[in-house]
């Protein structure tokens, strides 16, 4: 059975099927000895070339799907290149990467991407098919962010803020823009939408009111909150109950988990005690052992 080549290798954690397709039109993977091609199918036996470097072996074992959450802090970036990332004034002190347990033959893919400025519920996995589910279903992804504004003399009474913004030539809805604290000039909201495609639409909400905004983080995505007791720069695994959650949000089946008993069945069979292979009752074993010397 043969797939996609990018499809084939985010499933085994190579990249995300996004960084995957750049790379085959960089010219950057090989397969079978020729450039590979956007199109081209991969099947089990392949050998697949990325950046000069065989990893082919990495591609006979599929590593179980797993999901970890991540708070990340201001100023962290996600890997080690953050030019193309976008708000970069913040300081960048180190890698969100340099943070995550390393996994064998795989590497960890963010679900819901941040930039070094951004900070907050960070969702990353091994499996690229679920975070390309996940990205392509954006739209339909519910989130949540607290947001803090910096509002003078409105301590006593916070202002409204209306459910709707014009962005990007579109008209945002959220559905809760409602205060949640704060001190003298700050005040924090916590705001929630239907869609996680988004994230810029809640910084104009308050800021084409004049309201700045000098923090934004994200607490939730897809139903799944950041708890409150995880401090910054920790991960703790998801419950295999939201994990299940994520799978029915991408709408995409999660993969089943490694059989123990496989490689048992896998094996030859072995012929039953006493018996040959065609089923013939064995004889008895033959006598090795040497004869007694008759002593003269």
């Amino acid at each position: 059975m043969s797939e996609r080549l990018q499809k084939a290798l985010a499933s085994y954690g190579v990249g995300s099927r996004r960084e995957i397709e750049r790379w085959i039109s960089e010219g950057r993977i090989s397969l079978n000895g020729v450039l590979a091609k956007l199109g081209d199918h991969y099947q089990v036996g392949d050998r697949v070339v990325v950046d000069g470097r065989d990893i082919s072996s990495r591609l006979k074992a599929q590593a179980p799907p797993q999901v970890l959450m991540y708070h990340k802090p201001q100023g962290q970036a996600l890997r080690g290149d953050v030019r193309d990332e976008a708000d970069t004034d913040q300081e960048v002190t180190d890698l969100v990467q340099d943070r995550l347990p390393s996994i064998r033959g795989s590497r960890w893919i963010p679900i819901n991407p941040m930039h070094p400025g951004d900070s907050g519920l960070l969702l990353v996995t091994n499996n690229g098919a679920l975070d390309y589910a996940l990205t392509r279903r954006k739209r339909w992804i519910p989130t949540a962010y607290m947001v803090r504004v910096l509002a003078p003399g409105s301590a006593d009474a916070p202002p409204d803020i209306p459910l709707t913004v014009s962005y990007d030539n579109n008209v945002v809805e959220f559905t809760k823009v409602e205060p949640a604290g704060g001190e003298g000039a700050n005040l924090w909201y916590r705001v929630e939408l239907d869609r996680a495609d988004r994230r810029a639409a809640v910084r104009a909400l308050f800021e084409t009111r004049e309201i700045k905004v000098n923090r934004m983080t994200q607490v939730m995505f897809g139903g799944i909150e950041l708890p409150r007791n995880l401090p910054r720069m920790r991960h703790r695994e998801l419950s295999p109950e939201q994990v299940v959650a994520l799978y029915q949000l991408a709408r995409i089946e999660q993969p089943l988990p490694p059989d123990p008993q496989k490689k048992e069945d896998d094996r030859a069979p072995r012929s039953p005690r006493g018996k040959t292979a065609r089923g013939k009752l064995r004889g008895p074993a033959p006598d090795r052992r040497k004869p007694k010397r008759k002593r003269s």
